[in-house]
């Protein structure tokens, strides 16, 4: 073991430790998401995204126990809304965590060291926390090799969405995808890694999609899904089929379906991707703050 990995060792988390924390049971998972309606929209990341797996779990229970897990450092999650949300498949290990206030700042502190740096691929954050969770991973002996990947989030309302326009096109088929769809919408995904197959067809079976299908040949020529993160994302046109509005027709699509479900629409967005950018900006969505991703094999990666 090299000089770093016997730092992140030693500074792991007791078996003890991993017992003092409280787990949120699936039935009060609601509780914890309506404390995120407050100061409305600036809770919508946190908000969307727990009401997601609040979703997967009405469908999917089973599934939902074996690979979600949602914990606090107390039972006043009520009150300050911190948590860590350990989405843990056979393929990878993602968490999430947050708080909706600042005034509890040393028991957001304390949750971070309950975050289990050994086993996670990536850890989701948002910017009101961004200073706190760089500082710990840094203590912890992860030097961070860049910014953490940031990415803004966008927001539309449900009244919004529910104004938007649906343009009829003749040439394609616009409907959900089925898990046929996946090893296609993996092979064009940008940001594949391990465990992204998986995460796909779960998206897929479980969330809001839709696709352009060629009429004529039945071919998927564009696709958007809403994601683990109750985000709009995977969106994707082939280049053959460009500069015919299918992006902005499928995202036009899901927003209808998220509003007609009661619920508003996010989306991340890189600064430098300057189409989507335009695309959702036309469409009325607005920036409220940044989202960053810290991945950890990028740590071990020369």
């Amino acid at each position: 073991m090299n000089k770093q990995n016997s730092q992140i060792s030693d500074r792991a988390m007791s078996q003890s430790d991993k017992e003092h924390m409280v787990s949120i049971p699936i039935e009060e998972w609601a509780d914890l998401r309506d404390v995120y309606r407050q100061d409305w929209p600036k809770g919508a990341y946190s908000y969307c995204g727990l009401d997601t797996y609040i979703q997967l779990s009405r469908k999917d229970l089973d599934l939902c126990k074996r690979e979600v897990r949602i914990r606090s450092v107390d039972n006043n999650w009520r009150e300050h809304g911190i948590f860590i949300l350990d989405d843990h498949t056979d393929y990878s290990h993602i968490i999430r965590v947050d708080t909706c206030t600042s005034e509890h700042s040393s028991l957001f502190k304390l949750a971070l060291t309950y975050m289990d740096l050994e086993s996670c691929d990536e850890i989701i954050f948002r910017e009101t926390i961004a200073t706190t969770v760089r500082q710990y991973l840094q203590e912890s002996g992860y030097p961070l090799k860049q910014d953490c990947y940031p990415r803004q989030l966008y927001y539309l309302s449900k009244e919004d969405s529910l104004k938007l326009q649906i343009r009829e096109n003749a040439d394609y088929n616009i409907k959900p995808l089925t898990l046929a769809d996946v090893e296609e919408v993996e092979r064009f995904w940008l940001y594949k890694r391990k465990g992204s197959s998986y995460i796909i067809r779960r998206n897929i079976k479980y969330n809001l999609t839709f696709g352009a299908y060629q009429r004529e040949t039945g071919e998927l020529c564009a696709w958007v899904l809403l994601n683990e993160l109750g985000c709009i994302g995977f969106l994707y046109v082939k280049e053959n089929y460009r500069r015919q509005g299918l992006a902005e027709h499928l995202v036009v699509h899901l927003c209808q379906a998220l509003a007609k479900q009661d619920c508003d629409a996010l989306a991340h967005i890189r600064d430098a991707n300057v189409p989507s950018l335009k695309l959702f900006e036309r469409l009325g969505f607005k920036a409220i703050e940044y989202n960053y991703w810290f991945i950890k094999e990028d740590i071990f990666t020369e």
